[in-house]
């Protein structure tokens, strides 16, 4: 897990519209018109600086309730879970780590949080899988 000392990054608004717009091969102007609530966004994006402030929590629990804010949040019209799952991954990766899981154990997991998993339960599946791809 990441040193303590090192701070973190964390996605904006403007990241997810960017991550938006390459899942469905649009703009990030089409991206924003089909942003049914920016609030609903933008609080999933703050969830985890919150949660790793108030509660704590380490990087991967901090990736869970970013991934379940959005996918839960349902704050466009459509690919939410998929903006979720990009999103999770991307903040992992922009904090150098990445998920040593396949395609179907992470669509798995994000269409668990419709289901009733939990931000903790996801961030106990992605726990033991991670992987440092940097030296930050």
């Amino acid at each position: 897990m990441p040193d303590e000392d090192i701070e973190l990054v964390y996605l904006t608004l403007d990241d997810a519209l960017e991550l938006y717009a390459a899942i469905v091969k649009g703009t990030t102007e089409g991206a924003a018109a089909v942003l049914r609530a920016s609030s609903t966004l933008e609080g999933a994006l703050a969830r985890p600086a919150s949660y790793a402030h108030y509660q704590g929590a380490d990087l991967s629990l901090q990736a869970a309730v970013l991934a379940h804010g959005i996918a839960e949040g349902q704050p466009f019209l459509d690919g939410n879970k998929r903006l979720a799952l990009v999103a999770m991954l991307t903040f992992l990766e922009a904090n150098g780590y990445r998920i040593e899981a396949t395609d179907p154990e992470l669509a798995e997991w994000i269409i668990g949080l419709s289901g009733g998993l939990t931000p903790e339960q996801l961030a106990e599946r992605i726990r033991p899988l991670l992987i440092a791809t940097t030296s930050r």
